[in-house]
């Protein structure tokens, strides 16, 4: 019985993301509500309900987007799930939505499970979780938390997120993955280069403003796209090469030798945010899935946490890119794709009843 019940939902939902649409967002029902965050303030926590309160619930965990639980993923996620029977909390952590990367998200992470778990959700021990992108390494940080112990998540499940802070930049700067002793060229996503700049740049010795063009990419990260070219005029030219490069993800040389200094500076923040250096003491089941195509983290991080932890089950798509369904195949490679997806899903759902 679970196994038919879990292909049919997993049906359901792999269904249901193929055919969603972002001009259909404004349609979709949800409720804004609020939890106690790290910082004892009111914090956004966005639902998408059922009809039954006690119907198991997921926790998406973002990436660092300043676009939040706005992210028109999220949104896909968050009313896919609901779709097939799923309460989902899309919790806003204010420190992502502003891109900055610190030890802190751990910290909000894990209390914010406990403020949904307590004061949120009502069947407490049917709680699945989920982390997109960098969130992904930051959930499974989070659970080593005691404040995630009671209730224990029935399962993790991790998307797009990176294993090794070395592996990662060595693609960040090259596009180069190596795979089945096959190599890859995918050229990395811009907001790469914006994310390092926007959180190391200050803390190197380098002669440039510092303060003028961190301003600048934080206007770029809040999408004033106006703002930003009026105070890239207001930089020397060797400042407005160096933003503009960032701003278009070309790496130079000089970039490159400025990303390493600034990740050799931060060196102690990386590792303790890296899987590498913790992986092997997260304990229970964890699902990991990765667009093959993914262009933020390359599909190899999430082979290499599946290595490397005790109990995980792995999907590398090439149809389900870090955005979207990607549309650029043949019908007969959708189709086995799909199957895949499915049968992932499936597990997911059938490990988790």
């Amino acid at each position: 019985m679970k196994l038919i019940k879990s292909y049919i939902k997993a049906i359901q939902y792999v269904r249901s993301l193929a055919t969603f649409k972002e001009e259909n967002i404004p349609s979709i029902e949800y409720v804004d509500e609020t939890y106690k965050g790290l910082d004892n303030q009111n914090t956004i926590v966005r639902v998408f309900k059922t009809s039954n309160p006690k119907a198991q619930s997921i926790i998406i965990f973002p990436g660092a987007s300043p676009y939040a639980e706005n992210h028109p993923g999220m949104i896909m996620l968050g009313s896919s799930l609901r779709n097939v029977g799923y309460n989902v909390y899309l919790p806003r952590i204010p420190a992502l939505k502003n891109l900055i990367l610190e030890k802190e998200n751990i910290d909000w992470f894990a209390h914010c499970y406990q403020e949904l778990a307590q004061h949120k959700i009502e069947s407490k021990n049917n709680i699945m979780i989920v982390g997109l992108s960098y969130g992904g390494a930051s959930l499974l940080r989070a659970t080593l938390d005691k404040r995630m112990q009671s209730p224990k998540p029935k399962s993790i499940l991790s998307y797009g997120t990176y294993f090794s802070i070395n592996t990662a930049l060595n693609f960040f700067l090259t596009g180069m993955i190596k795979y089945n002793n096959k190599n890859y060229k995918i050229t990395p996503h811009e907001w790469g280069p914006i994310v390092i700049f926007y959180n190391f740049f200050d803390t190197i010795d380098i002669q440039y403003d510092k303060i003028k063009i961190k301003d600048i990419l934080k206007h770029r990260i809040k999408d004033e796209h106006d703002i930003v070219k009026e105070k890239i005029k207001t930089l020397n030219n060797d400042e407005q090469k160096l933003i503009n490069n960032i701003l278009n993800g070309n790496l130079t040389d000089e970039m490159k030798d400025i990303i390493h200094m600034m990740i050799k500076k931060n060196k102690d923040l990386l590792n303790y945010l890296s899987p590498e250096n913790w992986i092997q003491s997260v304990q229970g089941k964890v699902f990991i899935m990765h667009g093959a195509n993914d262009s933020m983290v390359p599909f190899t991080e999430s082979t290499f946490l599946d290595q490397n932890l005790n109990n995980s089950t792995l999907l590398i798509s090439f149809l389900y890119e870090h955005r979207e369904i990607s549309t650029n195949r043949n019908i007969f490679f959708k189709l086995k794709e799909f199957i895949k997806l499915i049968n992932f899903n499936a597990k997911y759902i059938r490990y988790n009843l």
